[in-house]
């Protein structure tokens, strides 16, 4: 049990009434943040054992297999494709997405049904099934992204499985230079049928060909050609700008850590970088995307709905009564409280004045004659 404890303290100037509770860590995740989940293809041991290939189906497949496994390297499917999604997992949580995995280690026992519901339960926006690829012939070689062929079980996600499909490959083998299988339709796969959110399958190449197994087990080949499969998964989750760009000063602030954004081709691509709460410049607006300068050159963030727009107002306010103190001017709860007194405002915005405290830059309401 928290108790919470009313107190006045003096700070920095500032007699504070504030409520004490746990602070919010920097780090906390967004829940808002888009789910990906990473299916590593196989196990160590494969189950015979039978389930239906889709919901309501009398067709039945075995629920898993161990895979195949490398001609030249001997290393078995299973292991790349846990290496090559754990690779994924940490470029996705860069760029700030929320990463489910189905496994994380070898030793599991999990149907392909299994891992299906695992991610519609994560409520992903996007399932990725990581596989390499088999065949009779050592010289067949390529990478394909299969998604789901048109169904009632598919219907309502198979156009955006597709066109992550076409997203994936065309990255992939930007990064690579592998030759292309293309994107395939499947209506064989449990996984596939079973799945409730956006799915793909990517085919990373053969381990029954020499050259395109010894390829996948080198690191620096590995390390792009999960980068190329990450790039096509941002490029997919990435939202479409409406209107046009256009000129315009102005200064916005920032109540919560901002993702920076790159505009490419009328899509807004995701980056590793961000801005922390602050006020910033702003040189042009599209739709609810705002232009700023950074370190790293002239970036994008998304200003929501109702953007802060902060104008300079350099002012002394007299409070002449409890006021509440808040992270930003959207937020419902109060971090804090000040007594009656004089304080110094540098922005305002609809009313509400920011003020520097001991609890950093907060937010309060205040009747300005």
């Amino acid at each position: 049990m928290i108790r919470r404890l009313g107190c006045i303290v003096i700070i920095s100037g500032f007699l504070l009434s504030a409520s004490i509770g746990p602070a919010a860590s920097a780090e906390a995740k967004n829940s808002n943040d888009p789910v990906i989940c990473l299916d590593p293809g196989h196990q160590l041991y494969g189950n015979n054992g039978l389930e239906p290939v889709g919901p309501g189906a009398k067709e039945m497949k075995a629920k898993v297999t161990s895979g195949t496994r490398g001609v030249k390297t001997k290393k078995p499917e299973y292991v790349v494709t846990l290496e090559a999604s754990l690779l994924m997992k940490a470029k996705l949580e860069a760029l700030g997405y929320q990463v489910r995995m189905t496994r994380d280690t070898h030793e599991v026992d999990l149907s392909n049904k299994e891992r299906a519901a695992m991610c519609n339960q994560a409520r992903a926006d996007l399932a990725v099934r990581v596989h390499a690829d088999g065949d009779g012939s050592p010289k067949t070689k390529g990478i394909s992204l299969l998604y789901p062929a048109w169904s009632e079980w598919s219907r309502p996600i198979f156009a955006q499985s597709k066109e992550a499909a076409q997203d994936v490959l065309n990255e992939v083998l930007a990064a690579t230079g592998a030759a292309s299988r293309g994107i395939v339709p499947r209506s064989d796969l449990s996984g596939f049928n079973w799945s409730e959110v956006p799915t793909i399958l990517v085919e990373m190449g053969f381990m029954t060909n020499p050259e395109e197994d010894e390829k996948l087990s080198d690191a620096g080949y590995l390390d792009r050609l999960t980068q190329g499969v990450v790039n096509g998964i941002n490029s997919f989750m990435a939202p479409q700008t409406e209107g046009a760009e256009r000129e315009q000063q102005g200064r916005i602030y920032l109540p919560e850590t901002a993702r920076l954004y790159e505009s490419r081709n009328g899509k807004m691509i995701r980056t590793a970088l961000s801005l922390t709460p602050q006020t910033v410049q702003t040189s042009a607006v599209w739709g609810n995307w705002r232009k700023v300068s950074t370190w790293a050159g002239d970036k994008w963030v998304d200003a929501g709905q109702m953007p802060i727009e902060a104008q300079k107002a350099e002012r002394l306010l007299e409070l002449t009564k409890d006021t509440a103190m808040y992270r930003s001017p959207l937020d419902k709860a109060p971090v804090g409280g000040l007594t009656p007194q004089k304080v110094q405002a540098y922005e305002q915005w609809n009313g509400w004045y920011s003020i520097d405290t001991w609890m950093g830059r907060v937010w309060i309401q205040a009747d300005v004659q």
